[in-house]
């Protein structure tokens, strides 16, 4: 077990790391509630039938219990375990394990002092995890049609020209979900370079799509605008992002080097929901093989498509 670490970082930036084999400065003794996963399932019973019917079932909320110990500098170590889980404050949970890492997110229930008042003294940390699922650190990006730059330095400039950079685009892209999870959002971006008509995103596997405009509510971008689609569960928002300069949105990578696209449309957004299309549905990706296509009215050869997403998984 002494490959196994836990580290707990509040909203606020305070961060404490649990290992099993030494006090850093705090032991971790046991951590309970992060394997597997548990659902509400819902039925309904007809004096005339035998058994039930299955209505349907949600994840439960994830309770996870941390016991740690410490061994000196009991005050000091007292008030970082305070200033790391404040209640009424979030925070992040990742485990890491053969250095492989997932993370959750979690609201502080209580930090409760054990028996012990000898040399080594034990506390226990509540954590409610509303999003049952671990995750991965950062985002996975597909990306399905870009410009790629062809110019590098050293460069000649030949009298017939040369090709500063060319697009590519795939139309189509599977992604693969082996987790067992359903109902992951993700967050599809639209980027023009040129007019560009009602653009939209089909789940091939559900026959459902997103659409940016329709008939008699045409949505045109153009060049140099994004539109920004958020299809997680509690955040369904379609956001235009008009003005703001790529080495502006580029400021906003977190520690990992990926885009975050809920602080540019914080930052740059306007909300836009008046433009999707009544009969489509903010897709997301379910277990097993997701297809994704992407098209537009008019200007499909002025987009770029990319795709962000995280999969869900049941335990760690």
């Amino acid at each position: 077990m002494s490959d196994i670490k836990v580290v707990c970082t509040s909203e606020k930036n305070v961060s404490i790391t649990f290992t099993w084999d030494s006090f850093t400065p705090f032991h971790l003794v046991e951590i309970e509630g992060i394997y597997g996963i548990e659902s509400n399932v819902v039925t309904s019973e007809n004096t005339t039938i035998d058994g039930s019917t299955y209505q349907g079932a949600t994840a439960k909320e994830r309770h996870i219990d941390l016991t740690i110990e410490m061994d000196g500098n009991y005050a000091a170590n007292r008030n970082l375990l305070y200033r790391c889980f404040q209640i009424k404050r979030t925070g992040t949970l990742e485990y890491i394990e053969n250095g492989e890492s997932k993370v959750i997110k979690y609201e502080v229930e209580g930090i409760l002092p054990g028996e012990s008042v000898g040399v080594v003294r034990d506390y226990t940390i509540s954590l409610l995890c509303t999003d049952p699922y671990f995750k991965d650190l950062t985002d996975t990006e597909i990306t399905m049609a870009a410009w790629v730059s062809d110019f590098f330095f050293q460069a000649d400039f030949p009298a017939e020209g040369i090709e500063f950079g060319h697009r590519e685009a795939s139309f189509i892209k599977a992604i693969e979900n082996d987790s067992g999870a359903n109902n992951i959002g993700i967050t599809i971006v639209f980027l023009s370079d040129g007019p560009v008509k009602n653009p939209a995103i089909y789940h091939t596997e559900s026959g459902e799509f997103i659409k940016v405009g329709y008939e008699g509510n045409d949505f045109v971008m153009h060049p140099g605008q994004y539109v920004v689609i958020s299809t997680h569960t509690g955040k369904k928002d379609i956001y235009l992002i008009d003005g703001a300069w790529q080495a502006e949105i580029e400021e906003q990578r977190n520690k990992y080097g990926m885009i975050d696209w809920e602080k540019v449309v914080e930052k740059y957004g306007q909300d836009i929901n008046e433009y999707q299309d009544e009969d489509g549905a903010f897709i997301q990706l379910q277990s097993g093989t997701n297809t994704l296509t992407y098209t537009a009215e008019a200007g499909i050869e002025y987009l770029s498509v990319s795709i962000y997403y995280r999969i869900n998984y049941l335990g760690v």
